[in-house]
């Protein structure tokens, strides 16, 4: 369940292709909406309103109210928030990059995992609680499961974007290189615009797949259940408003469908992932 980090690059997803090309023509000094300045450092941060729900059992929704946002673009290298990613190769329409991400899925369960850093009244549960169903008074207590830890984990490997007219494409293939779990991923997204006026909307259509040992490292359950590989679509729609040279409104929705070897986990309560958010952006 990793889609709402890397879709969010979507729309940089020429990034480093602009801003070599800017700085060729010296036009890009400065980050913008339309590019990003090579070798400068650059931060942003959305505050408004939101949430995002959270399918482990018993977990409380995730409240999302401050959104921070750093980067870095060099000649290769490059740092978007908790990413990192070198460019082997470009052009005016294609990016190859290796790239290393973390593992998301953490953040269900720890409140200190570093992509909570700005997100309030996540639940601190390290006993799951196995409640699959509402329960009448003849059913018996949930059966507890024992804690156990989920490390920081760090993915890896080759990554190609692409740009077809209007369209902006993601293809990532990683493998967990932290020694936590051993485990593989496929990220692959599509971008599209709909409305191009002062105000523009987005939509994103995707897909996340998690091998069985990544799946496992998290939803799995000792002597319960062992689960297998995941393939999570996902659908996001993204609006995005310029209020000044600085400041501008955002708002965005997604939804994300769970594979059955994530939702059937005596962890996991619910079948999908749900996140909604609205409010102001501010580029220092």
């Amino acid at each position: 369940m990793t889609s709402r980090f890397f879709i969010s690059v979507i729309a940089l997803l020429s990034v480093n292709a602009i801003s070599r090309s800017a700085e060729e023509s010296d036009d890009c000094k400065t980050a913008s909406a339309d590019c990003v300045a090579v070798g400068h450092w650059n931060f942003g941060v959305s505050l408004g309103g939101g949430v995002r729900t959270n399918p482990v059992a018993n977990g409380t929704n995730i409240p999302l109210v401050v959104i921070p946002q750093f980067s870095y673009y060099g000649k290769r290298f490059f740092i978007d928030n908790l990413d990192l990613g070198f460019t082997l190769a470009e052009n005016d329409t294609n990016t190859f990059n290796l790239v290393a991400s973390p593992g998301y899925d953490r953040v269900y369960f720890y409140r200190a995992d570093l992509q909570n850093i700005f997100v309030s009244g996540f639940p601190t549960n390290d006993d799951f609680t196995a409640t699959p169903g509402s329960q009448s008074p003849s059913t018996p207590a949930p059966e507890k499961f024992p804690s156990r830890t989920r490390r920081i984990t760090y993915l890896a490997g080759p990554e190609w974007t692409f740009k077809y007219g209007p369209v902006t494409g993601q293809l990532d293939f990683l493998h967990e290189i932290t020694d936590q779990n051993q485990g593989n991923e496929i990220r692959a997204a599509i971008g599209l615009p709909l409305i191009e006026r002062r105000g523009i909307l987005t939509a994103n259509v995707g897909f996340t797949w998690n091998s069985a040992a990544y799946v496992n490292y998290y939803y799995g359950a000792s002597n319960v259940y062992l689960g297998g590989s995941a393939l999570d679509p996902f659908v996001k729609l993204g609006y995005t408003l310029p209020l000044s040279r600085k400041w501008r409104f955002k708002a965005f929705a997604e939804y994300e469908r769970l594979a059955g070897a994530i939702a059937n986990s005596p962890i996991v309560a619910e079948h999908h992932v749900a996140t909604v958010f609205a409010g102001a952006a501010y580029t220092f």
